[in-house]
């Protein structure tokens, strides 16, 4: 975690990063500054060693380098608003740094990682159901050979979540099973519904019909 919040971290072993030196206008600041481009996409680690420093989101990243460089309850400094404007934006620049360098390798494992664990099927814009799988396109493969047949009008969203254990994904699986058992709970109580109306309205014109039958028939003696 520390090398990845360097101007030029060392990477893994063996990986041998390469950086350049970039100048641009910042329009913030109104005046030219440096920024370090690395070769690697990952900065010198693998998107699986990224992964598992264990952040997912922005935020997580904030609240770690907060809690981790600046947070002192000795001093009454329980949140980022305690900060004065100096090391907060050392706050700030520590949390840019560190989520600039991780975030697409967080959105590549989600979206075609190879980490064995849990990963959710999304299909069309209701349904979510969880599978155990070695990597995304595993999962993909079993969701066009297994799903399609019975999902063939839908598109299927595939991504990683987490690494797990296979029992893992009935436990995840229960919300969206309830989520079906509700939604067929309800078509059947509106088709019933549909179907005593229907039922209804057959009874009330058959007893019109009869009543204008008969009229007719009153009315046809009495001329």
């Amino acid at each position: 975690m520390d090398d990845l919040l360097t101007r030029r971290p060392e990477g893994d072993t063996g990986v041998n990063p390469t950086y350049n030196e970039e100048r641009y206008y910042c329009y913030d600041a109104h005046k030219d500054k440096k920024r370090i481009e690395c070769d690697h996409a990952g900065w010198g680690y693998s998107d699986e060693t990224l992964w598992d420093l264990g952040f997912r989101s922005e935020s997580d990243i904030q609240e770690y380098v907060f809690k981790r460089f600046y947070k002192d309850p000795n001093e009454n400094i329980l949140s980022q608003w305690h900060l004065t404007s100096g090391r907060r934006a050392g706050n700030t620049r520590k949390s840019n740094r560190l989520w600039s360098r991780i975030c697409n390798a967080l959105r590549r494992t989600r979206t075609s990682g190879t980490i064995p664990g849990l990963h959710k099927v999304g299909i069309g814009w209701e349904n979510t159901f969880y599978f155990y799988g070695e990597s995304v396109s595993e999962i993909e493969g079993l969701a066009e050979t297994m799903l399609r047949p019975v999902y063939p009008d839908e598109t299927f969203n595939v991504e990683f979540i987490d690494r797990s254990l296979p029992g893992d994904m009935l436990d995840r699986n229960v919300k969206s099973f309830k989520n079906l058992e509700e939604k067929i709970s309800s078509l059947k109580n509106r088709a019933e519904k549909a179907l005593k109306a229907a039922e209804d309205l057959e009874t009330q014109a058959e007893y019109v019909k009869t009543l204008i039958t008969q009229n007719l028939e009153v009315a046809m003696r009495a001329t």
